[in-house]
């Protein structure tokens, strides 16, 4: 296994973990920022190959399904 696909393997499992929080307090672990930046720089700093950007982007759509659970949960005040 490379670099690459440990760092997939590993935001794959500290992301789920860590946006599971929110269910739990409210509140994620580790904002979907966080994440976002992570596999952006994991893109930016690697040549990954047909199988590792399809991984990225699952995780990417996971994270837009995430934040847009979070905008229509919140309230209308509130909203950015």
């Amino acid at each position: 296994m490379t670099f690459v696909d440990q760092e997939i393997a590993h935001i794959t499992n500290a992301m789920a973990i860590s946006l599971q929080g929110l269910a739990e307090t409210g509140v994620p672990v580790l904002p979907a920022a966080y994440w976002r930046e992570r596999i952006h720089k994991l893109m930016d700093g690697n040549h990954l190959v047909h199988g590792q950007l399809c991984a990225v982007d699952t995780l990417l759509r996971q994270l837009d399904g995430f934040e847009a659970v979070q905008r229509w949960s919140m309230p209308a005040g509130n909203a950015a």
